[in-house]
Parts: structure tokens; sequence; C-alpha cells
């Protein structure tokens, strides 16, 4: 009975496969770079930046980025790839970008249109990728503010989505959102002042691992960009 069950069973699983049913899904092989151009100074955005990559195990591969500054090169082979994005005269190279399969690497890039020095970036050893950076975009007034950046993992520097982030005041006023797909997170408006910022994120049940950086004096019609680390692999 139980080898008549066994094969009633497995003859039912192989009807399944004929009539349509759900197949497994193929693991993803391939990987892809994408990320935002844009100018260190006014914030803006950066179109038509001329963006290659560049591997010993492919072909060289290239994009533009768009009105918005965004740009991304997808199917790429897993492997260790180098960038060069190119505007307005000047060069930004990154070296040492790992991309995996079924994942995105997330890259910005910098521009400095005010004094365009061609500029090298080791992507795996970035000591400028925790800088705090102003600017001062349109749109804001004497009286208004903006916070923003990114949240990564300080191991892998993966983007980290979903992380819950906290701007406090000095008067003890809080704001709170998370992190898009790309890392990334905004507070605007806020009220010039001095603000802590923080991240927190849940380890699957292991509790949360927070990040705080404390002492940031942002100005009116000012946006400060402040990245947010986190050790996600414990």
């Amino acid at each position: 009975m139980k080898i008549l069950l066994a094969l009633l069973a497995c003859a039912a699983a192989a009807c399944g496969a004929l009539a349509g049913g759900p197949a497994p899904r193929a693991k993803p092989t391939t990987g892809g770079i994408a990320g935002l151009a844009r100018d260190l100074d006014s914030g803006d955005p950066i179109s038509k930046a001329e963006i290659a990559i560049r591997t010993p195990a492919a072909p060289a591969r290239s994009t533009t980025s768009s009105e918005r500054g965004l740009y991304d090169l997808d199917r790429l082979a897993p492997g260790r790839y180098a960038l060069a994005a190119t505007f307005a005269g000047q060069t930004v190279d990154v070296e040492n970008i790992d991309v995996r399969a079924g994942e995105i690497t997330m890259v910005d890039l910098g521009f400095t249109l005010s004094d365009p020095k061609n500029v090298k970036i080791d992507f795996q050893n970035d000591t400028a990728s925790s800088r705090i950076d102003r600017y001062r975009p349109s749109g804001l007034t004497d009286q208004t503010a903006r916070i923003e950046g990114t949240v990564s993992d300080v191991v892998t520097r993966r983007r980290v989505p979903g992380a819950v982030i906290y701007a406090v005041d000095g008067a003890e006023r809080t704001q709170q959102t998370v992190s898009d797909d790309h890392g990334r997170y905004t507070f605007e408006p806020l009220a010039p002042g001095t603000y802590a910022v923080s991240a927190y994120y849940s380890m699957g049940g292991r509790g949360q691992i927070e990040v705080r950086r404390s002492g940031i004096d942002v100005a009116g019609a000012e946006a400060v960009v402040v990245p947010l680390w986190i050790e996600v692999q414990r």
C-alpha cells in the first residue's frame, strides 16, 4: 500500500508539471550596477554623463545618465568591474566594484563642476563615503532645510532598504522615514537647526542595530548629505 501511494504521488506531481503547474524558479545568473550622477556643489542631477564599465572577462559596456541623473547597466556577469564616468571635461574613475548574481550594486557619482578635477575612487576602500556633504539646492527657503543620505552595510557596502531612520532636533522633535529600495532616505522640509540622525535595522528576530550621527548643523536653504553605515552581517 505504501509503495502504491508513493507511485500515485509521483504520478500526480508529473501530471501537475505537464498541466502547467508552477516550475522552480531559475537562479539569477547576472547582476547590475546603477546609481545617481550629480554635482556635489549644487546637488543637481547630471544628465547625459557618459558612463562606461570594463572588466577583463567581458567586453566594455556604456550608457548615459537620464534627466534625473540616474543610470543603470544590467545583465552583467558576476565579477569585479571598473567604471569611468565623464561629464563637462571631468572624469570620475571607480575601481573594484563587485557585482553579484541577482543584485544591483549602487555606485553614486559625484562631479565637482565648479572645479573639474579628475577623481579616482577605490569602491572597496572609499574613505570619503562617510563624509558629510552640503549644498544649496533650488526650492528651499531660509526657513527650510533638508537632510538626505544613504544607508549601507559597512562590510559588504551593499545598500540597505527598509531601515528606519530618525531625525531628532535640539527640542527632541522627531521625524521618521524608511530607506527606499536603493537605500536612500530624505527629510524635507526641516527647520534649520542641529540634528541627530539614527538608523535602525531589524536583524530577523535578533533585535535591532542602531547607528547614530549627532551634532549635524543644518542652515536655512541648505541640504546636508549624511551617509549612515550599519553592520548587517553579524
